[in-house]
């Protein structure tokens, strides 16, 4: 497990649940939206020094008695070769786990969910099927196949998870009409739609559409009325 970064409290992470925060490093999709370039550009990933895994699960371990759980972020988490056995270690602390995902690798989820590993998936849905390439920072060529590997993951959720949610970023360039796109193709599955901040002192992955905005609050309140889904603002 490359860590990037500990957080050993939290009471926004994981719904309803105490917990800490574990970042990965790495991740296989290039959103330029993204606000965490030094967990997903090689060139700027290779200057972090990770935890010692080992470390954190002391962390973790100390602080059981308080937290109830522990979120695993990135980056993207299941492009870690060694994550089933890092949870593994985090479960026999009776802790639960939520795991953030792009949802490219529905294989991991599987194995996690069928080994009990993990209790809620937070999975994100980065646009329109069909925007995919625009939106993840795909070559076209690649898109058909990290989009049909992300409806597997969705498979996968509904089937397995024991809580699970879908989830969107309104960057911009993201329309009204392309969340309904999106609210169409998942269906009645528990859905959030998250405002596009940039944290202070962060970057972004690309570059965003030229003057593309994003939906402002009062826009994403209607638009979840509508759409019968949360949002985070």
């Amino acid at each position: 497990m490359r860590i990037a970064h500990f957080l050993g409290l939290s009471l926004i992470d994981y719904p309803g649940v105490v917990a800490a925060v574990v970042w990965t490093v790495g991740c296989n999709l290039r959103c330029p939206f993204c606000y965490n370039p030094e967990l997903v550009l090689p060139e700027r990933a290779g200057t972090i020094e990770p935890l010692d895994p080992g470390g954190v699960l002391a962390s973790l371990a100390e602080r059981a008695g308080f937290i109830q759980g522990v979120t695993i972020t990135g980056g993207e988490p299941t492009v870690q070769g060694d994550l089933v056995d890092f949870i593994t270690e985090v479960k026999k602390l009776r802790l639960q786990v939520k795991l953030d995902t792009n949802g490219t690798n529905p294989e991991v989820l599987e194995e996690l969910l069928g080994k009990a590993l993990v209790d809620y998936v937070a999975l994100d849905v980065k646009a329109p099927f069909g925007r995919y390439a625009e939106l993840a920072g795909l070559p076209r060529g690649e898109a058909a196949d990290v989009v049909a590997r992300v409806k597997r993951s969705l498979e996968v959720v509904r089937e397995l998870a024991p809580a699970y949610e879908l989830r969107t970023t309104l960057a911009p360039g993201l329309t009204a009409d392309d969340v309904r796109e999106i609210r169409r193709a998942i269906g009645d599955a528990p859905y959030f739609l998250q405002r596009f901040i940039v944290p202070e002192g962060k970057g972004l992955v690309g570059l965003l559409p030229p003057a593309a905005t994003a939906l402002g609050p009062e826009e994403i309140k209607r638009l979840a009325a509508e759409l019968s889904c949360g949002y985070r603002l």
